[in-house]
C-alpha cells in the first residue's frame, strides 16, 4: 500500500522578518486540519514556541543552535518523535527555522534521509524577507541563500517602505531568484490557500544553485561569528513605565548591533502576558494570552545582535523590575 507523505513546509528568513507571525496565521486558517509544528531557535532559550498559538497541535522546539549546523541532527529526530507522539495522523508539518539558518543544510538533512522521505514530502522553502531591512543585509551570505532557495518569497511589511523602495526591493530579490513566487504582504498576513497545498519544491532548482546537495559531504557554510545571543530570565514583575523608557533608550543608542528582541514579559498588575519584539530600532509590543493558574510567571528576555553588551543589558532589566517597597499590599 502506497504510503501518505505529509507535506513539509520550511520557512525561513531572516532575524525578525515575521516568520512567526506567518506561521500563527497560517494556523488560524487551517481549521481542523491537524498540523505539527517545529520551531528552531538561535539561542539556548525558547521564545517563538510561546508566541505561536498552537494549543491544539503538536509543537516541538529545538533550541541553542540552529538547525543547518550546531544541532542538524536535531530536526530529523523532531520530525520523528513528533509523528510518533502527535496521537492521530499529521496533515502537514511546518517548519520554521532560526533567523540565522542556511536552508540547503536543512533540505540536504530531509533529501539525504530515505527512511524519512518514505514519510513525508517537501511542499515548499517559504522564505519572510523584511521590506524594512532585508537590503540592510542583502550582502549577508545566509540571507542571500534564504532567498535564493525560496520556492515563496513572502514580502513582508510594505507598509514601511515606499514604491520605489519596493520596486528596488523587488528587483534584488529577483536577480537573486527569479523564478520565486512572490507575494507582497503586511503583518505576515497571507492566504493559506495560496502558500500551501501547491508542490513548488524543485530538486532540480536546488541543484542549480547547489549541485553537490546530495553528494553525500555535509553542505559547507559559514555563519557570522560576530553575532551572537544572550537571554534574561527571571521572576518579578516589571514596571511599565520603566520597561518601556529602558527599551526605547537602549535600542535608540545600539540598534545597530541589536539586531533581534523578542521576549514574553510578566507587567505588574496585568493578568496578560506582554509579548516584546524588536528588530533593530523598531519597537512592538501587545498584549498575549493570560497567564494560566499553575504556569510560572517567569519574564523571557532574548537578544540576538553583535557585541552585547550581556551584564549591562541584563543590569538594564533587572532595574526594571517592581521592587517588594513598591509593590501594593
Amino acid at each position: 500500500m502506497a504510503l501518505h507523505n505529509i507535506p513539509v513546509t520550511i520557512v525561513t528568513g531572516f532575524l525578525g522578518a515575521g516568520k512567526t507571525t506567518l506561521v500563527n496565521n497560517l494556523l488560524a486558517q487551517c481549521g481542523d486540519a491537524y498540523i505539527g509544528i517545529i520551531v528552531n531557535e538561535f539561542g539556548e532559550v525558547g521564545i517563538d514556541s510561546q508566541l505561536i498559538v498552537a494549543d491544539e497541535q503538536p509543537l516541538i522546539e529545538i533550541t541553542n543552535g540552529c538547525v543547518c549546523c550546531t544541532v542538524r541532527k536535531d530536526l530529523t529526530a523532531a520530525v520523528d518523535e513528533l509523528l510518533q507522539r502527535a496521537g492521530r495522523p499529521v496533515d502537514r508539518l511546518i517548519i520554521e527555522t532560526s533567523g540565522l539558518a542556511d536552508p540547503a543544510p536543512v533540505l540536504q538533512s530531509f533529501l539525504a534521509d530515505a527512511a524519512l522521505l518514505e514519510r513525508v514530502e517537501l511542499e515548499s522553502v517559504v522564505t519572510v524577507a523584511d521590506a524594512c531591512h532585508v537590503l540592510l543585509h542583502i550582502d549577508d551570505d545566509i540571507v542571500r541563500e534564504q532567498i535564493a532557495f525560496a520556492d515563496v518569497i513572502v514580502l513582508n511589511k510594505i507598509e514601511m517602505a515606499s514604491p520605489q523602495e519596493l520596486a528596488r526591493l523587488e528587483r534584488e530579490l529577483r536577480r537573486l531568484n527569479p523564478a520565486a513566487h512572490l507575494i507582497r504582504t503586511e503583518h505576515a498576513q497571507v492566504s493559506a490557500a495560496e502558500l500551501l497545498g501547491t508542490k513548488r519544491f524543485s530538486l532540480p532548482h536546488v541543484l542549480s544553485i547547489e549541485p553537490d546537495l546530495l553528494d553525500g559531504e555535509e553542505h559547507d557554510h559559514e555563519h557570522d561569528t560576530s553575532i551572537g545571543s544572550c537571554c534574561i530570565e527571571t521572576d518579578g514583575a516589571l514596571d511599565p513605565e520603566r520597561f518601556n523608557r529602558w527599551m526605547s533608550q537602549l535600542v535608540q543608542r545600539e540598534g545597530a548591533q541589536l539586531m533581534r528582541t523578542k521576549g514574553v514579559l510578566r507587567l505588574h498588575g496585568e493578568a496578560r502576558q506582554f509579548h516584546f519584539h524588536s528588530v533593530h530600532m523598531l519597537l512592538d509590543a501587545r498584549p498575549g494570552r493570560r497567564w494560566r493558574p499553575d504556569e510560572p510567571r517567569r519574564n523571557r528576555l532574548v537578544f540576538i545582535g553583535r557585541d552585547l553588551a550581556v551584564d549591562a543589558l541584563r543590569e538594564g532589566f533587572l532595574n526594571c523590575l517592581v521592587s517588594q517597597s513598591e509593590r501594593v499590599p
